[in-house]
């Protein structure tokens, strides 16, 4: 078995262990194009993959991503793809790829990771865990109301309004931490955001301000291939008015759908527009995180510049020998220094938890609650607590 990264010849393999992973067996259909020169063919984000000879048996995928994290950007290896053929399942590929994975995201400076699990257990065992919640609903269009802001809605075809709605998303985005910027090239997440899906038009509906011309929400619009719930992929407001002008957009399908579904961050106002009992809403993780490498996720924290003090924490990781040990925090004049340290800890800690601490939903309070930390020095507790405050996590992008 050889272990390596994928080059543009490999790319049907590849192609063959999606198919038969996510696809149901399905086989790729053929391009009708011809193929393009070998080295414009390398596939866009690195790939690992596990060879037994000349066939490709697993293979796991890590995306160059950046997300919001308050003032500044995040570098983070978004895992996707991790798949391996049905008969050489159990062999431990799985785990060979994602401890490579972790290694040569440290070495690319991706000090935080994510994904989207198939199996939560499985990738809990790994050093993730899961990070923010997000709501769910399912709205009765009944019971959605015009309003002022109808005059100033305008419909546009998906792919057109990318210019418009940008500057929309890019400050929604700021107010939740772990929202991808989208500067990336590869997954270009708004050609999925916007583009035309299941052979259905993708509707962009935009709110502008009546004096300033500004746009201040928008919301993408599907008509459901079956049932009677339309599809709500993306419902972006900055404003009171952005957001009562999406709920009125909503309300105009009311002729041709009965409900509408979409996905919202943990401080929506939607129960302060529509309180109903056939308001259906469930609250569900965002996604999977993990700390990749502990000194450079702290020394990247940008704490008050009055906020000072000192930790000394013990991490466990049983996946990453880096971050297994005692780190002594310093946090002084907006910075936070990290240290090894052979001091005895005043918090012990293992990398789960310390993931979901410093995403910041769930809060490193409510994990002491739940008896996920050992405490034996208050002082430094505070000082942890103050550095790692809660916050509203949220993601609106798959990959």
């Amino acid at each position: 078995m050889v272990m390596r990264l994928l080059a543009a010849e490999d790319r049907e393999a590849h192609s063959r262990l999606m198919a038969e992973a996510f696809g149901g067996g399905r086989r790729p259909a053929p391009s009708a194009e011809p193929a393009a020169p070998a080295e414009a063919t390398a596939p866009e984000s690195p790939t690992l993959g596990i060879f037994d000879g000349p066939r490709l048996v697993a293979a796991a995928t890590t995306h160059d991503l950046h997300v919001t994290w308050g003032a500044h950007d995040a570098p983070m290896g978004g895992v996707a793809g991790v798949a391996c053929v049905a008969d050489q399942r159990g062999r431990g590929h799985v785990n060979r790829l994602l401890a490579e994975s972790l290694r040569l995201m440290r070495d690319r400076g991706q000090y935080l990771s994510g994904l989207y699990p198939f199996a939560w257990a499985f990738y809990r065992r790994h050093g993730w865990d899961w990070v923010g919640e997000k709501r769910v609903y399912t709205v009765p269009t009944s019971e959605l109301q015009r309003s002022a802001e109808n005059w100033y809605l305008r419909c546009y075809d998906g792919p057109e309004a990318q210019e418009m709605v940008r500057p929309v998303y890019d400050t929604f985005a700021r107010r939740y931490r772990s929202m991808a910027t989208r500067l990336d090239a590869s997954p270009n997440f708004w050609e999925g955001a916007l583009k035309h899906q299941d052979n259905r038009t993708t509707y962009v509906h935009v709110y502008r301000n009546p004096e300033s011309g500004a746009v201040e929400g928008y919301l993408t619009f599907r008509y459901p291939s079956e049932g009677d719930a339309g599809k709500v992929d993306e419902l972006v407001a900055i404003t009171p008015a952005g957001y009562r002008g999406m709920l009125a957009a909503l309300h105009c399908y009311g002729t041709q759908v009965k409900k509408v579904e979409f996905s919202a961050p943990a401080d929506d106002i939607l129960p302060l527009h529509v309180m109903h009992w056939d308001v259906e809403t469930k609250v569900r993780p965002s996604f999977m995180g993990r700390i990749v490498d502990v000194p450079a996720a702290f020394a990247a924290l940008q704490p008050d510049i009055a906020h000072s003090g000192s930790v000394i924490l013990r991490v466990a990781d049983g996946q990453c020998d880096w971050n297994n040990g005692t780190f002594a925090l310093t946090i002084e004049g907006g910075r936070v220094a990290v240290a090894v340290s052979d001091q005895a800890p005043g918090i012990e800690i293992d990398i789960q938890t310390l993931t979901q601490a410093y995403w910041g939903q769930p809060s490193l309070a409510l994990l002491r609650t739940a008896g996920r930390l050992a405490v034996t020095d208050e002082a430094q507790y505070a000082t942890l607590l103050r550095l790692l405050p809660p916050t509203v996590c949220y993601i609106q992008d798959f990959f």
